[in-house]
């Protein structure tokens, strides 16, 4: 997982931390944890985090499989 390249897709779609938690189900607290690897993502939580973010295949490849 690209932690920094997620950050940055964050930031270019001018989301906060507590709406992309809120899109996966999940406390601001966890999410914050888990953009900070102190815990892992469950695959529902990515594709419903791409899902929000709007990105591609090939974006979410770059992004959640490096």
């Amino acid at each position: 997982m690209n932690l920094a390249k997620l950050k940055g897709k964050i930031r270019e779609k001018d989301k906060t931390y507590e709406q992309c938690a809120k899109a996966i189900d999940r406390t601001p607290a966890t999410f914050c944890a888990k953009m900070n690897g102190k815990a892992k993502f469950f695959i529902d939580e990515l594709d419903k985090l791409g899902d929000y973010l709007e990105m591609d295949s090939a974006e979410r490849n770059d992004i959640f499989l490096n």
